[in-house]
């Protein structure tokens, strides 16, 4: 699952992974990086919103929310991607 166009959340039998787009600048393609692995979708979501407002570096808290509230829209449209995704089967 995609959560904006920065992050994606996979799983299999064992694991969620969460990862995170890079790009290799020698190459320049792109590539996903694992940034953490968990028992469940939501302590990777909750891991993922910290991981968000940490990359503002805390400057003011006007930034941290807009960012918090940005990552939340991000994952509640890719929430209902899945959703329409999952009605058109």
């Amino acid at each position: 699952m995609l959560i904006g166009k920065k992050y994606q959340l996979k799983s299999d039998t064992m694991q969620y992974t969460l990862s995170e787009k890079k790009i290799n600048k020698k190459k320049q393609t792109e590539y996903w990086e694992p940034i953490g692995y968990f028992s469940n979708p939501v302590s990777a979501l909750k891991y993922l919103v910290n991981h968000a407002v940490k990359e503002t570096e805390l400057t003011d808290l006007k930034t941290v929310v807009n960012r918090m509230e940005e990552i939340h829209k991000e994952i509640m449209e890719a929430q209902n991607d899945q959703r329409r995704m999952g009605s058109n089967r």
